[in-house]
């Protein structure tokens, strides 16, 4: 999408209440990453280096763990119309024709299905486009108001949804998943409301303001563009196990594919930038997280946990044993009952006992 002067915008100024933690949302983790990192990724996909994030409960936090991010500071979390007005400077001023803006609270957002949701509005050249659900549940989603004639009519929340005034529900919903043409928006933007009953400038608005102003409004079906779970966001400790589960099974199905052999696989986490290479074996349950590194034909028995450690070709890791940061060459044997912490390092063919605690040592 470089070609056609794409930026995205991550929105995850948040504070996340129904988390019930002083965390904020986007640092609640699936498979030992922050869900910012699974978002950012996706949007590296779509956009490559032009992608704004914004941030603002607990804002320092997540500096510390995104390093060299693009970070937009929203001070006063006043919406996520306001969200998008603080990163207008920046998308203005980088010369970019389209804004996508997605929400920070969806770790399994698919890239590929953004990459053809972005493709086809700008093939269109819409205005403004949106991605949208079906749910026979709408919960707190933002409810899609079309005409008579099946055009989009705007966006309504849930909370100021009003079936007398807006109609019967569908249970067609807002994802949250925006491409704006910036030209086209510029102006509208900055005209957003915030009389409603939260008091906040709604990104929905720009929905009703384009489609009033006679601009191409587009909706795009979710279950057009990829699975529509995918773009349901996480705001629950309930949603976050339960995404973090469907991640979970995606994951270790791959490797079932490309030659893992992976015994109980419901009770193997493997995180997303582990390395598993063809041939090797993995018993449940067990967790393999961070940069990992499983070589051919080595084996990983059950009770295990593994996080940024290599392990060479033919060597086995035994039952309960517990690894960080450690290296270990080719045809070793390590464990049972061992743990090996960060710096500890084995040679091809050495082995290390039961109840054995390395550091810092080979």
């Amino acid at each position: 999408m470089k070609e056609q002067g794409l930026a995205a915008v991550v929105l995850a100024a948040g504070k996340g209440t129904r988390m019930h933690s002083d965390k904020p949302k986007v640092l609640h983790t699936l498979l030992g990453e922050p869900m910012l990192w699974h978002v950012l990724g996706a949007m590296r996909t779509v956009a490559q280096n032009r992608v704004w994030t914004v941030i603002g409960h607990q804002a320092e936090q997540v500096r510390a763990l995104f390093p060299g991010e693009r970070f937009v500071l929203q001070e006063d979390q006043l919406g996520t119309g306001h969200a998008v007005q603080c990163t207008w400077p920046e998308i203005a001023g980088d010369g970019t024709a389209w804004c996508l803006v997605v929400n920070g609270d969806t770790p399994l957002i698919d890239p590929a299905a953004i990459q053809r949701f972005c493709a086809a509005m700008i093939h269109k050249q819409v205005d403004v486009g949106f991605m949208t659900i079906q749910l026979d549940d709408p919960r707190s989603y933002g409810r899609v108001v079309r005409d008579s004639a099946g055009r989009i009519a705007g966006i309504v929340e849930a909370k100021d949804y009003d079936p007398v005034r807006h109609g019967r529900p569908t249970g067609e919903v807002n994802a949250g998943i925006y491409l704006l043409r910036v030209e086209a928006v510029q102006g509208l933007l900055f005209s957003l409301s915030a009389d409603n009953r939260q008091g906040e400038y709604y990104l929905t608005e720009l929905v009703d303001l384009a489609a009033s102003s006679g601009m191409l409004v587009e909706a795009v079906d979710a279950g057009d563009a990829g699975d529509a779970a995918a773009f349901m966001g996480v705001n629950s400790p309930a949603e976050l196990t339960a995404s973090e589960e469907e991640l979970r099974g995606r994951i270790v199905a791959g490797w079932l594919g490309k030659g893992v052999t992976i015994h109980y696989p419901a009770m193997v986490c493997i995180g997303p930038r582990v390395a598993i290479a063809p041939g090797a074996e993995i018993y449940g349950p067990c967790e393999l997280y961070g940069q990992t590194i499983v070589g051919e034909g080595a084996v990983i028995e059950s009770h295990t946990w593994l996080k940024d450690s290599r392990i060479g070709p033919g060597s086995m890791v035994r039952c309960f044993s517990h690894l960080e940061k450690a290296t270990i060459q080719e045809h070793c044997l390590v464990g049972p009952f061992a743990r090996l912490r960060p710096g500890a390092m084995l040679d091809n063919e050495a082995r290390v006992g039961n109840f054995v605690e390395m550091k810092k040592a080979r």
